[in-house]
């Protein structure tokens, strides 16, 4: 058996209602029952349980998360827990690792929140493989019915918020080293690897920074395909998620995944002139921290 390995399981789901409601239907007994198992038991504190009973007619021990602990919280941001395996897995289900998941909670335009859970701590071998790919339908279900159990908006429709300023200017160069030498010697740019960003301030939320990240890449980068214009646009947007699902549905080309890292989520589409665009909803106070400083 091997050790843990990088394997993870990722889902977001946007529902209806304001943080603070969504956080209660996680963290609460009466909330819980609302969408995840008949019956349970939870106790918010870090050690408490967190115990969800999917099959009450069953022993103690086969009914569901017997044993599983909360890890910790951060009141209506984070909560995580230990998790095991459904009865039908009893190797996994009695090893005495467990896995965990984080689950996160993003405040959203029109009163809605993002959930968003992460399952960890997966280790190698056939009978993992199969929890894991249990748990990747099962997690859909979970968010499925969390959904539900929210209701649906007053609106009609709630079209995503798009495009609130740009992230980024990217372009190709003949020696992006020497480039960004020139810039700094006479224009003065605080250049590092990367380029550098100009800090400017959301006109709506003046406390708010904003940056503008200007980088040469090399001419040979792959990071532009599959567009082979010399530069690419970053655009800030808010609600990536449902923005994305609403470009699925009116035929846009999305060319990946959304990548969600601490600074912000990302993902790439390609316009109707062949120019690849990177979308970026940003995770301010996370990205002030890398950029302090070092902006123009």
């Amino acid at each position: 058996m091997g050790t843990s390995n990088g394997k993870i399981i990722r889902k977001a789901k946007i529902v209806n209602g304001l943080v603070q409601d969504i956080w209660s239907k996680w963290t609460t007994h009466e909330g819980l029952k609302t969408f995840f198992g008949a019956d349970n038991k939870i106790e918010l504190a870090v050690g408490g349980p967190f115990e969800i009973y999917f099959i009450e007619a069953n022993p103690y021990g086969l009914k569901g998360s017997e044993g599983c602990r909360i890890l910790s919280f951060l009141p209506e941001r984070m909560l995580s827990f230990s998790w095991s395996a459904p009865p039908q897995y009893p190797d996994i289900r009695n090893h005495e690792h467990k896995t965990w998941v984080v689950v996160n909670f993003r405040i959203m335009p029109n009163t809605s929140t993002e959930v968003e859970i992460v399952h960890l701590g997966w280790k190698d071998g056939e009978q993992w493989d199969k929890v894991y790919d249990y748990f990747d339908k099962a997690w859909d279900f979970v968010l499925n019915s969390l959904e539900e159990s929210c209701g649906k908006p007053d609106q009609t429709e709630i079209k995503a918020k798009k495009v609130v300023g740009i992230g980024g200017i990217f372009f190709k160069s003949s020696d992006p080293v020497k480039l960004k030498e020139w810039y700094n010697k006479h224009l003065g740019l605080k250049t590092d690897a990367y380029g550098t960003n100009f800090e400017s301030r959301d006109s709506e939320k003046p406390s708010v920074k904003t940056y503008l990240q200007w980088s040469p890449f090399a001419e040979k980068t792959k990071y532009f395909e599959p567009s082979d214009k010399q530069f690419m646009i970053n655009y800030r947007v808010e609600d990536l998620v449902r923005l994305v699902e609403e470009f699925k549905k009116d035929g846009v080309q999305v060319l990946d995944e959304i990548e969600v890292y601490e600074y912000g989520k990302f993902v790439h589409i390609m316009d109707c002139d062949g120019n690849k665009i990177e979308l970026w909803e940003p995770v301010s106070e996370e990205y002030d921290k890398i950029v302090d400083g070092k902006t123009k």
